[in-house]
């Protein structure tokens, strides 16, 4: 019989039970399941297994970056278009049905909306990629995101436009 450890309250007296012999063995099991993690993981050290969290996210990626590599829409060369007249003019037209309303039938920014499109000065880069980047994503000072509305295409040739106004580095 257990001995009783010498103090009651409330009429309960409390005993000095051994733990259970099968919850110490799994006390230790779990111990050397620690130790052994410790020595094969990385944790205070690199570990024997060479497995590390960035490497893990870098092959997910990858692995994901090959599944969905189809699904991702084609990008179109922007630099291509710069000197194509079709591509100019269909990207005019464009312009005069989605961006005049701000900018101005001649992109001069007379509307009072966005800014002058055919001057030297651009607040967000004349290069013909930082135009599709400002007409794709839009500006925080009022532009709106144009790609679900035009899409990737329409939206380099659009740049190629304004880019065509003389403005453009």
């Amino acid at each position: 019989m257990p001995k009783k450890i010498g103090h009651s309250i409330d009429g309960i007296e409390e005993y000095d039970n051994p733990i259970p012999r099968w919850l110490m063995w799994l006390f230790y099991l779990t111990i050397l399941i620690a130790v052994v993690y410790l020595i094969v993981y990385p944790g205070f050290w690199r570990g024997l297994s060479g497995w590390s969290s960035a490497k893990m996210y870098e092959e997910e990626v990858a692995r994901a970056e090959k599944r969905y590599a189809a699904l991702r829409p084609k990008g179109v060369d922007v630099y291509a278009l710069i000197n194509d007249q079709k591509a100019i003019e269909e990207g005019r037209q464009i312009f005069a049905r989605n961006c005049a309303p701000c900018h101005g039938a001649q992109a001069l920014g007379d509307t009072g909306i966005g800014p002058n499109l055919a001057d030297k000065e651009w607040i967000y880069g004349g290069k013909p990629d930082m135009i599709v980047k400002t007409i794709t994503e839009g500006t925080a000072n009022g532009m709106p995101s144009w790609a679900s509305q035009l899409g990737a295409a329409k939206i380099a040739k659009v740049a190629a436009f304004v880019h065509s106004l003389g403005g453009g580095e």
